[in-house]
């Protein structure tokens, strides 16, 4: 039960509680204890993160997890720890604690009064009907500090704090700052101040930042500034699993006292991704944070090859020769760059057909698109010369021209070549070859048709390979030879005979018809990817292989790939 302490006592009045006697000092108007009859030390104190076994009434226990002082209390029915702590001025826990050599005026319940000229720390102690400061230490026989009781010194400033001789749960007051401290065995802790206030940041770190994809440092300033003049210190912790080091960084992050917070990221690609950091300021007693939202990208490089489809060849409806397809565009680029994350969408061009007996239809176009990456389009083969005009067709290579006709189709600067002529246009009616991407489509010659032009090889798959060749020029005489890269040969030395077919996926052109038929069609084109990079996902199930250290996506029909 509580103790009500006599209203109106005289000076060197005396009163007994559980075994502590406290006499009455009317010059400061406090309640002193004095030696029990027992002697023995004075209240213990202990400094932990949980309560002490054991305690007696009268301990006193510092939480160090909390930060807060109880004292053990027994009221006569009940023993529990109470909390000697006051709200601080933001409602947070915290000690009240003034210091001077006369009480405070207007005092709270709760509130701690440094009495300088004793030397003696007092607690306001309201009870049913009266309120008075009393001593919050007890001492021993001898009337000092008990052995096993608290120390607490009063000092200028903390840089007259002794280093050693200390005993865990000693507490020194800076008169300066009006701060109390405790020794927790290797250091002074600022455990609590009258008007503590968080530090305030001066320079804002950013909210986002992008770690460097080299592996070279980079660096995120928060300036912190404590109001009542305190050292800050600065820390660092991750939103991840026990604070671990986020899989995005290579070494700890390393933090000056300037607030300079400094980030070592990863080389691996593998590593790429985000995480949070919580970047802190403190002032020994109150901590102010932020929050940063990192991320680490890597710009991957690819080679790649897109190929169009092929022109078909001409046909006709009598008995002359048809000029031979154009190759599709050819387009290769090495070291082309991309962020990690990047989704290719790939078309892949088909072949062109003839389906009326006339000059031979275009390939389609093949393309690499994605966001942030500037779209390659190879451009369709020229269709072969054919029917009663002969005029032969345009693409990334141009077609060539039927018997009947000079006119050849042209390629597209970059991508082909144009196709050949009909040259003499002799009895055997031959026709011009289409072009190809290494070289223009062949001239007719004699009763010989054009051959296509030459593809150019390749060997971005590990394998030298030949792609974009035009196809050849028919006659009634021998058929034009198509070109390397799989472009068909034209027809010859048959009547009515339907030209040559390319070779899918290679952007080759189809062969030119021979009397009354259809022209051949051209090749489907292709689009290779190869890079270092390993694909999170594809679609249009590409073919996938290796050369060494590149991985190889090769794409024979529409798809996408993502890294």
């Amino acid at each position: 039960m509580a103790y009500n302490f006599p209203n109106s006592p005289n000076n060197g009045d005396t009163v007994v509680v559980n075994g502590s006697t406290y006499t009455y000092a009317s010059a400061t108007n406090t309640w002193k204890t004095t030696a029990s009859s027992g002697g023995g030390g004075g209240a213990s104190v202990t400094s932990s993160d949980t309560a002490p076994t054991s305690p007696s009434d009268g301990d006193l226990w510092w939480n160090s997890a909390e930060a807060i002082m109880y004292v053990y209390y027994d009221d006569g029915s009940s023993s529990q720890w109470v909390s000697t702590s006051t709200p601080g001025p933001r409602g947070e826990s915290g000690l009240n604690v003034t210091t001077s050599n006369t009480a405070p005026s207007s005092p709270t319940a709760g509130q701690f009064w440094w009495n300088t000229d004793v030397n003696r720390l007092y607690i306001y102690y309201t009870d049913a009907d009266s309120s008075q400061w009393v001593q919050a230490t007890t001492p021993g026989a001898d009337g000092v500090d008990g052995a096993d009781g608290s120390s607490v010194t009063s000092y200028a400033n903390t840089s007259s704090f002794p280093s050693s001789n200390n005993t865990v749960g000693d507490f020194a007051f800076a008169t300066d700052k009006k701060t109390l401290y405790t020794w927790d065995g290797t250091e002074w802790d600022r455990i609590a101040h009258g008007n503590d206030e968080s530090p305030v940041i001066i320079t804002e770190p950013p909210t986002t930042s992008d770690l460097n994809n080299d592996g070279t440092t980079s660096t995120i300033t928060m300036v912190a500034q404590d109001p009542e003049g305190f050292d800050v210190t600065y820390g660092i912790a991750y939103k991840t699993a026990g604070n671990a080091l986020p899989n995005q960084l290579a070494s700890a992050t390393t933090v000056n006292a300037n607030g300079e917070f400094t980030f070592t990221p990863t080389s691996n690609t593998s590593n790429a991704g985000s995480f949070r950091a919580r970047l802190s300021a403190s002032d020994g007693a109150r901590t102010t944070t932020r929050f940063v939202d990192f991320s680490l990208a890597f710009a991957a490089t690819v080679d790649y090859l897109v190929v169009a489809g092929g022109g078909a060849g001409g046909g006709v409806n009598n008995g002359a020769g048809c000029g031979g397809g154009g190759a599709g565009g050819y387009i290769y680029t090495t070291g082309a760059s991309f962020n990690n994350g990047t989704t290719f969408n790939i078309t892949v061009g088909a072949g062109g057909t003839d389906t009326v007996k006339t000059t031979g239809g275009n390939g389609a176009n093949s393309s690499i698109s994605a966001a942030g990456f500037t779209t390659v389009t190879a451009i369709g083969g020229g269709g072969g010369g054919g029917g009663s005009s002969g005029v032969a067709a345009s693409g990334g290579s141009g077609g060539g021209s039927a018997y009947n006709s000079a006119s050849f189709g042209t390629g597209t600067a970059g991508q082909g070549n144009d196709g050949g002529s009909n040259g003499s246009g002799t009895s055997n009616y031959p026709a011009g070859g289409g072009g190809g991407a290494g070289a223009v489509g062949g001239t007719a010659s004699g009763s010989t048709g054009g051959a296509g032009g030459d593809g150019l090889q390749n060997s971005i798959t590990g394998t030298p390979t030949y792609y974009a060749g035009g196809g050849g020029g028919a006659s009634r005489g021998t058929g034009g030879a198509g070109g390397l890269g799989g472009g068909a040969d034209g027809r010859g030395n048959q009547n009515n005979a339907s030209g040559y077919g390319a070779t899918p996926n290679t952007g080759g052109g189809g062969g030119g018809a021979q009397g009354n038929a259809l022209g051949g069609p051209g090749g489907s084109g292709i689009v290779i990817i190869r890079t270092t990079a390993t694909a999170a996902s594809t679609t249009g199930s590409p073919t996938v292989t290796t050369d060494g250290s590149y991985n190889i996506y090769s794409f024979l029909t529409d798809g996408s790939i993502t890294f």
